[in-house]
């Protein structure tokens, strides 16, 4: 993921030694961010500095997005031009308060600079959060963290391809989107294919390939006594399939129709093979459900983690059950998980992750389409200790932060991406960016 570039302007009246002193200190506070590229330089003082700053930083530095620091007071047209030269790229604005150097406040406009500049951003309505805050406060820090993963995801978004295989299954609405809105707005290609061209080449891959999953699933799982090695060779194949076409296709994502035409007549869900590939790195999912795979790959760029996806199965009091049929990537899982077949279901054919989550910490989100837009509904809660649905579904009960009575208000679908860690922050901040209305329950 690329990084944040660094933009330093001010005015040449004001640049003194203090001026100095605080970029050394706002390096120093930025610190090893990895996200971050900041560099000590020269400050623009003019729009030909601050656009010089803007292409150096957008070429040979590769940065994806811009933290523009208004290190003393700054004529607006030189913010423009910098802001401008960004053509729309990610852009945060930091200005601080006196600070004190050498045992005395001093001001160098700085303060004074951004809440002016905040004005021409609203009344712009310019995604670009404008920060007053001093240096030396860890929130202004974290929020700028926040803004550079923002960024960084951001800018990952528009250049992602997602693959789906067959389309929404089920006839779920909720999961079907607008191609051309989903490309224009929020940024990742869908290319999609057809089931058959999933199965034609599951079918021709070579027995070794499928012996060496096969080995390694072995080493993530325990296999029930009621695996069968057909059932088991079909279900590697169609793993390994899957991850050609990812590689081959350049996908960070893939989605797979499962009911009716895998889980019916082929005989074999994809359960197994997309939990072996969210493994490897990529973003998997079933069901056809395009936003919520999006949503998927927002939190997997914002937390760098394997993500899940569970449906909203029921709640009691303020506790929420998340449970998909027998998906569950092996590392998020609180145990080793068991390999089973599902039995008594007529609508389902084939293996199935059997295991429970992890009882931490959770993010929990979905991007909903509307008519001709869109908005996030996200939140935050803990998982709980948790048996497998109906003795051997995958589930996370989670004790919601907020109620669960606005929730149900808030429901445009039932799928919601789920990762580890409270992404609360990046959430907020990559909506904004994104030009989405968002919604925290």
């Amino acid at each position: 993921m690329r990084k944040t570039g660094v933009i330093w302007l001010g005015h040449e009246d004001y640049l003194c030694d203090n001026t100095w002193a605080i970029q050394r200190g706002i390096l120093e506070s930025l610190g090893e961010q990895p996200l971050i590229l900041g560099e000590w330089g020269n400050i623009a003082v003019s729009e030909k500095e601050a656009v010089a700053q803007v292409r150096r930083l957008l070429g040979e530095q590769d940065c994806c997005g811009a933290l523009v620091v208004l290190t003393t007071w700054v004529e607006c047209n030189v913010v423009m031009a910098a802001l401008k030269e960004l053509h729309g790229r990610p852009c945060m604005f930091w200005g601080f308060p006196l600070e004190e150097v050498e045992g005395r406040k001093e001001s160098t406009g700085s303060y004074v600079s951004a809440s002016m500049f905040a004005g021409v951003v609203k009344r712009l309505g310019l995604p670009c959060p404008v920060l007053l805050r001093s240096f030396k406060e860890p929130e202004a820090i974290r929020r700028i963290a926040w803004f550079a993963r923002a960024a960084a995801a951001a800018d990952a978004l528009f250049y992602a391809k997602i693959g789906l295989f067959g389309y929404t299954s089920m006839s779920i609405y909720t999961g079907t989107f607008d191609h051309v809105l989903m490309r224009y707005h929020i940024g990742p290609e869908i290319e999609q294919m057809d089931t058959y061209s999933l199965i034609r080449r599951a079918e021709s891959i070579p027995e070794e390939k499928v012996a060496a999953a096969r080995e390694r699933l072995g080493r993530l799982s325990c296999w029930g006594d009621k695996v069968t090695p057909e059932l088991l060779h079909k279900t590697m194949a169609l793993y390994v399939a899957l991850r050609e076409f990812c590689e081959e296709k350049h996908w960070e994502a893939v989605n797979v129709k499962c009911q009716y035409e895998l889980s019916k007549e082929y005989r074999v869900v994809p359960c197994v093979s997309l939990s072996l590939l969210a493994e490897d790195g990529f973003v998997a999912a079933c069901e056809g459900d395009t936003p919520v795979t999006v949503t998927m790959l927002m939190l997997s760029y914002l937390s760098g983690q394997t993500v899940w996806y569970g449906d909203s199965l029921t709640h009691w009091e303020n506790t929420l059950q998340f449970s998909p049929c027998g998906f569950l990537p092996f590392t998020m899982a609180k145990e080793k998980p068991e390999i089973l077949r599902f039995e008594n279901l007529p609508g389902f054919h084939g293996l199935q992750v059997c295991g429970v989550l992890r009882p931490e910490r959770i993010t929990w989100a979905r991007l909903v389409e509307d008519v001709g837009s869109y908005h996030l509904l996200y939140g935050t809660g803990t998982g709980m200790e948790t048996e497998p649905r109906g003795g051997h579904m995958p589930a996370l009960n989670v004790q919601l932060d907020g109620d669960i009575r606005e929730l149900c208000d808030a429901y445009a679908g039932q799928h919601f991406a789920v990762a580890y860690g409270d992404y609360t922050g990046e959430l907020q901040m990559l909506s904004d960016l994104l030009g989405v209305k968002a919604q925290r329950i």
